[in-house]
């Protein structure tokens, strides 16, 4: 989840971050209870880069929200949670990531670079690369959900022409697959924000295809796919599985992501009574994705 979209596509002019840190993944398992149970969205939950894996971030325009988690966590202390909140100006918070984001493996034989690393990347033997200018970090390829859904991509290979990539925030996704042999490819957003970042990230890589802002809800379902990815949280992706399914075509692929562990099992369920055959299960530290073939 980008920081961006914390603020839904708005940039506010002060924005302070309250940073919570863990020396292990069940002490942070801990605090993400402790957050969804004070009514933080999963969406909210950022992740941090700068401290490596265990560290949750909230951004908020005002102080007092994030001092009343502060005084919560100092009564409950938590062993190996730390807090650390500042005060953020727009130049700082917009880019406080970038510093520590390099070059990384996106796939087994794909990997995601920096813009302004390009002169100094290396690449990995026999692989190629996708370059990124973004503030929505969620598109990076550090996340979990964009790796596991840019892997199946790649491991479809060949089996796809048209693409649709519902939630295409940076582009990486629909840049992915057309590296992958893709030539009919859409991508939708609902952030202005989102759209200017997979735009630019177009003429950076040379590579183009059709984005526009669409809200799933409300978009047209008379053209089908080869191939639809969906990483949406796990509400909109059950609230609007139908209209996501339908835009599949039979014996097409729907690879969808953004479930979190926890709430894998729920979106199986309710995936279950569908007209889809399980393909493959990915699961890593705190997400999962799914990639189903449509049967009818």
């Amino acid at each position: 989840m980008s920081i961006a979209k914390a603020f839904q596509e708005r940039i506010p002019k002060i924005v302070y971050q309250l940073q919570i840190q863990a020396d292990n993944e069940q002490s942070l398992g801990l605090v993400r209870v402790v957050l969804l149970n004070l009514g933080f969205e999963q969406a909210e939950l950022v992740g941090s880069f700068l401290k490596g894996n265990y560290a949750i971030e909230l951004f908020d325009e005002h102080g007092e929200k994030l001092n009343r988690v502060q005084k919560l966590f100092g009564r409950l202390k938590l062993q190996g949670v730390k807090l650390k909140k500042r005060r953020l100006a727009p130049k700082d918070w917009l880019t406080l990531w970038k510093d520590q984001w390099k070059p990384a493996p996106l796939t087994r034989k794909l990997d995601v670079v920096p813009v302004w690393y390009k002169d100094k990347y290396k690449p990995r033997r026999g692989c190629d690369h996708i370059l990124m200018d973004t503030l929505l970090s969620f598109g990076t390829g550090l996340h979990e959900t964009t790796q596991f859904m840019a892997q199946f991509i790649e491991d479809k290979q060949g089996m796809y022409s048209s693409f649709l990539d519902i939630g295409t925030g940076t582009g990486i996704l629909a840049l992915v697959a057309i590296k992958y042999g893709a030539q009919d490819v859409q991508g939708i957003d609902i952030g202005e924000l989102s759209i200017k970042a997979a735009r630019d990230n177009m003429k950076a890589n040379r590579l183009y295809f059709d984005v526009r802002k669409a809200d799933i809800k409300k978009y047209p379902s008379k053209k089908k796919y080869d191939f639809v990815a969906a990483n949406l949280i796990t509400e909109d992706l059950i609230k609007h599985a139908q209209k996501i399914i339908s835009l599949v075509k039979k014996d097409g692929i729907l690879a969808v992501s953004g479930i979190s562990l926890e709430n894998l099992a729920k979106l199986r369920k309710a995936f279950a009574t569908l007209p889809l055959k399980i393909l493959k299960v990915s699961k890593g530290k705190q997400w999962s994705g799914l990639l189903f073939q449509k049967m009818m």
